[in-house]
């Protein structure tokens, strides 16, 4: 919820509700949530849904959620997320500037990616299909070391919220490479 808190106002939207899993306890162990303005709960709270699961409000579960939010406020990961914001933004415009095979770059925290591009200037390939250079994309990553996901033509470049500045530039200069990779696969290709 923090960290929504922060899109939400970077991007000038309150919306209504709020879904939230994974991320609330580390992915430790599964726990969602629904966070909820006011005339929204009131609605839900007077009319009930019946409606429950046999993983609902398990103990350890809501334990391992506490424990992740209290982290978050005791260190600071919000303001940790800032400044790692701006380095990830610079290593993004690097590669965008650098690969014929890098369209553009997006970020809103810590979480990021590239698209990309065809010699052309096209989306390299649409969500649905695959692609001969993604394949060589994902081997590249293995052999750099790095675990990530693409979805179509979408990099995604989301590192844990506690990585230092010299990490996230390390995973970058990977990245730089595999996409060397795919920049000459781009241009033999056409």
């Amino acid at each position: 919820i923090i960290f929504f808190s922060l899109f939400f106002k970077q991007i000038g939207v309150l919306p209504d509700i709020v879904t939230f899993a994974k991320g609330v306890t580390s992915s430790f162990i599964p726990l969602s949530g629904l966070a909820a303005r006011d005339h929204i709960f009131e609605f839900f709270k007077k009319n009930p849904v019946g409606y429950g699961s046999t993983y609902s409000f398990h103990p350890v579960a809501c334990a391992a959620g506490y424990a992740t939010v209290q982290y978050i406020l005791e260190n600071d990961i919000v303001g940790h997320v800032k400044k790692m914001e701006l380095v990830m933004k610079d290593e993004l415009n690097k590669l965008v500037n650098k690969h014929p095979c890098v369209k553009q770059a997006r970020i809103v925290g810590m979480a990021g990616g590239v698209d990309l591009q065809d010699k052309d200037g096209n989306f390299l390939l649409n969500m649905h299909e695959v692609s001969d250079g993604v394949a060589l994309l994902k081997k590249r990553f293995k052999e750099e070391g790095i675990w990530t996901v693409v979805r179509g033509h979408f990099i995604h470049c989301v590192p844990p919220l506690v990585s230092t500045e010299a990490e996230i530039r390390d995973a970058f200069q990977r990245l730089d490479r595999c996409l060397d990779s795919l920049d000459d696969w781009i241009l033999k290709k056409h």
